[in-house]
């Protein structure tokens, strides 16, 4: 056991995620007794033992690499960060602001766009950044694992200096600096497991070195080295952090089974584009009609679902934005906030009627449709599950009669892609610039059920040539009742008391330090 774990193990139970608790150290042990001395001589005085410093790990899948590109672990991206820095940062209110980048501006018709580097940055190795390294790895992270999708619409990167490239899209694109919180690493090195990186460490023998960064402000991390600690597991990781040499740990405190953290700690929520929400097999008789859906939408309780499922590490959001976020509109919001006497009466206006069984039936073109069916949702999440069951409880006493299934991921997806479902409860990671376009693409990613829909698919190519349009897709979305927003996960970062300094985690960057004013030329 390492130093401090038994004085962390006297923590109460009772300290909760969201608060940071506190403890008094241990008392240290007593150690022998001096010799006695003759009367008179003086005694020499014990110099105080000194603790010996602990070392600073973090934990990692090693199977997962540290490919920028390729790795979508969360432990391994909180390395990363210490490793690789990115072309635009993108905080917690999900405004990009430039950081390898020095500027970023367009042409007339937003497809052109030329992207200056920051001067005197360099490698770990202590070889220059250069424009071609950032076009490699802007092309590098199209269509990877981690940034999927999201440069699709960046058509070419070019470089054609030594500090500036072209970067042109297939479509104009106002929110191009969000898209490229892209990690930038040598270009010869895009492929390997472990690229090399302008951070403030690199790796080294299976461990982080500190190299000389070109910054002058100091890493939220002191360690000259770090150690990297091997874990499979969530439980692993968490007992690592309890018991082991890790002193921080990153993780997505809603992805499986619910692991409490016991030790005193720091807590840091680190902020997401992972949406939860309520989706339609709008080939479903029960959610063809419009009227069923809208009342859903009037129908979640989603303050109630982001406390009482998500242990406090999510953000309620009646739209498909978080709270935070400039799209946000707290009035549109309000208008589709949880209220069953609305949903209620939305139904009533539509004819729906109680049966025998209290089940209501919708009247359609096609005769009475009872509103009796499915609400599907992947069983490898708790608070998913959780989720959804209060979902389902919360239509069934509004009349509906649902059923809630659970499946593994393979059998989740299999049932989304054959329409063998009426509604479902689904979790995405939206880009940066929260794109719906893959639910309302045709042939999009997310397009399940006939969600398809040319009108919402021209709103998001709007909204992607400019965020102000965002007020009319959300508008559409709701008033079509296309999609129910429910809520946006946090991740949490726990850290050693005291072992991290002036940490202000992005999104996709945990030890990230955000550039000073003076850096950045507004002081």
């Amino acid at each position: 056991m390492r130093a401090g774990s038994a004085a962390r193990l006297l923590v109460s139970l009772a300290a909760c995620l969201a608060l940071l608790a506190g403890c008094a150290p241990a008392s240290a042990p007593e150690t022998d007794a001096p010799l006695p001395t003759a009367p008179g001589a003086q005694r020499p005085e014990t110099p105080a033992a000194e603790e010996p410093e602990a070392p600073f790990g973090l934990a990692w899948q090693p199977s997962a690499g540290l490919n920028p590109y390729d790795c979508t672990v969360l432990s391994n991206r909180a390395a990363l960060s210490l490793i690789c820095e990115p072309l635009f940062t993108v905080d917690g209110t999900y405004g990009a602001a430039p950081y390898l980048a020095e500027s970023l501006t367009s042409s007339g018709d937003g497809r052109s766009h030329t992207l200056v580097l920051r001067e005197g940055v360099t490698f770990s190795d202590g070889t220059a950044l250069t424009a071609a390294d950032a076009a490699a790895s802007i092309q590098a992270a199209r269509d990877s694992a981690w940034y999927g999708s999201r440069l699709d619409v960046v058509a070419t990167a070019t470089a054609v200096s030594d500090r500036e490239l072209t970067i042109t899209t297939s479509a104009a694109c106002g929110s191009l600096d969000a898209l490229l919180n892209v990690y930038v690493v040598q270009a010869a090195s895009v492929g390997t497991e472990t690229p090399v990186g302008t951070g403030p460490y690199r790796v080294e023998n299976g461990s982080l070195v500190r190299t000389d960064w070109w910054r002058d402000a100091a890493p939220a991390v002191e360690a000259e080295a770090i150690s990297l600690t091997a874990v499979t597991s969530a439980a692993e990781l968490r007992d690592e952090f309890e018991y082991g040499p890790v002193t921080v740990a990153c993780v997505d405190p809603n992805a499986g089974a619910r692991l409490t953290y016991h030790t005193d700690y720091e807590l840091w929520n680190l902020p997401t584009t992972v949406l939860q929400y309520i989706a339609f097999n709008r080939n479903s008789p029960v959610f063809s009609h419009a009227a069923a859906r809208q009342a859903v939408l009037r129908a979640v309780d989603r303050e109630a679902l982001a406390a009482d499922t998500a242990g406090g590490f999510a953000v309620a959001s009646a739209l498909p934005a978080p709270p935070d976020s400039s799209r946000y509109d707290a009035d549109l919001a309000a208008e589709y906030g949880c209220d069953m006497a609305d949903a209620a009466s939305i139904l009533e206006a539509a004819g729906a009627a109680a049966g025998e069984d209290g089940t209501l039936a919708l009247p359609t073109d096609d005769g009475t449709q009872t509103l009796r069916g499915t609400l599907l949702v992947c069983g490898t999440s708790e608070q998913r599950v959780a989720a959804a069951q209060a979902v389902v409880d919360a239509l069934n006493s509004l009349g509906f009669s649902l059923t809630l299934r659970t499946e593994d991921y393979s059998g989740y997806v299999s049932a989304l892609n054959s329409g063998s479902y009426d509604v479902y409860y689904g979790e995405a990671r939206l880009s940066p610039t929260l794109d719906l376009s893959p639910f309302f693409d045709q042939g999009g990613s997310l397009s399940y059920g006939s969600m398809a829909d040319s009108e919402a698919a021209g709103l998001c190519d709007l909204t992607t040539e400019n965020e102000g349009n965002a007020y009319d897709l959300y508008r559409y979305v709701l008033e079509q009742g296309l999609l129910c927003p429910v809520l946006f996960k946090t991740y949490a970062v726990y850290a050693d008391r005291g072992s991290v300094s002036g940490l202000q985690p992005c999104l996709d960057g945990v030890f990230t330090l955000p550039l000073t004013e003076q850096e950045l030329g507004t002081e």
